[in-house]
């Protein structure tokens, strides 16, 4: 019993902190321009949302990202976010799901997902270090499309109850996707990802990949909100931005690799050059976490998706794009720092070609 109770109270905890911290930004996006095409030839009537994603048609590129489960108050949030996804046409992901691989009293926190969007595309989620039994139950329990694996070192390191030896992970990375009957995507959990580092879980057997980027909910700062410490400041700036940590791992597995980029994207221009730099969709968790916990009636949820899909539209056309996937086939420009970092670090060649596609000749 005190195990789950300590599991209910860690849970709470981090739902609390992530409603409490603001996102420090620092994205990099900031430095992309994406750059018009002047004679489109489009009608937006034409214009799809339409992404794919391992195999899957999803009827928009924004995917909500894993955030809770485990308690009678995560279920709550569980079965709105499954609401949402529905009337939205959204894949979801669901928190990790190791609180209802040790209790069988807290399966319906996760379980509530499928019963309430039975033909949504659903994503299982575990840790690092998980084995194929429980990867496999994880999946079977919501009846997943996909499974994420997520590593959050950084978090664990700072949880006073986290994990401290992270030894033999990717070995148990590679058991699980050589069992599991779903794509695998390793999954970084907000200090961002690296080409190399990506390149070791794709050796490993992941399918796919979730960037995790610096910019979004630090995971950091909610550990030491959860022990009522001020957090050193250097730590809001510890990792790999999402744009630049992006650029690294499209130009180092190629634009027909899936990446789901995440970390502090938070409007359709995000969403929108994330997908030209090379993702094949886009997750997003913090903000819907505020908006569901808060007084927020459905029609704000809609309205906010709403709103991001419209501004996508608008790109696709402005760019002369009639599919999501087409993005990744016109130009755009990379500066600032965001260039700088890519540059410095070897990818001087990825910020030339995106800079010198060929758009539709107009």
């Amino acid at each position: 019993m005190g195990d789950d109770t300590d599991r209910t109270r860690r849970k709470h905890e981090h739902i609390e902190a992530v409603k409490a911290l603001a996102d420090k930004g620092g994205t990099g996006f900031d430095d992309v321009v994406l750059l018009p095409v002047s004679a489109p030839e489009l009608n937006l009537a034409e214009i799809t949302l339409e992404t794919q994603l391992l195999g899957k048609t999803l009827a928009s590129p924004i995917i909500i990202n894993a955030m809770t489960g485990g308690t009678e108050e995560a279920r709550v949030i569980n079965r709105r976010l499954a609401e949402f996804a529905r009337r939205n046409g959204l894949a979801m992901a669901v928190g990790s799901e190791t609180a209802a691989l040790k209790s069988v009293r807290q399966a319906d926190s996760y379980t509530v997902v499928r019963d309430t969007n039975p033909s949504g595309v659903l994503i299982a989620n575990v840790g690092m270090g998980a084995d194929a039994d429980a990867a496999q139950r994880a999946v079977d329990l919501i009846g997943a499309d996909f499974l994420q694996i997520h590593w959050n070192v950084a978090q664990e390191l700072f949880m006073a109850e986290g994990d401290r030896n992270f030894f033999g992970m990717l070995d148990r990375l590679r058991e699980v996707a050589s069992s599991v009957s779903v794509p695998v995507i390793a999954k970084e959990v907000g200090q961002g990802m690296t080409g190399v580092a990506a390149r070791r879980f794709v050796a490993a057997g992941a399918q796919a990949i979730d960037i995790g980027g610096m910019g979004g909910t630090n995971f950091i700062a909610v550990e030491a909100w959860r022990r009522g410490r001020t957090l050193d400041p250097e730590w809001n700036r510890w990792g790999v931005p999402t744009a630049a940590s992006l650029g690294e791992v499209a130009a180092d597995l190629g634009l027909e690799f899936p990446i789901i980029a995440s970390g502090g994207i938070r409007t359709g221009h995000d969403a929108a050059k994330a997908i030209a730099m090379g993702a094949s969709a886009v997750g997003i968790a913090g903000p819907l976490m505020r908006l569901v916990t808060g007084d927020s009636p459905d029609a704000e949820l809609d309205t906010w998706i709403q709103n991001i899909h419209w501004t996508i539209r608008m790109i696709l056309v402005l760019m002369g794009a009639r599919k999501v996937a087409e993005l990744k086939e016109r130009s755009l420009v990379i500066t600032g720092h965001t260039a700088q970092w890519l540059d410095v670090r070897g990818y001087a060649e990825y910020l030339r070609a995106v800079a010198r596609r060929q758009p539709p000749v107009e």
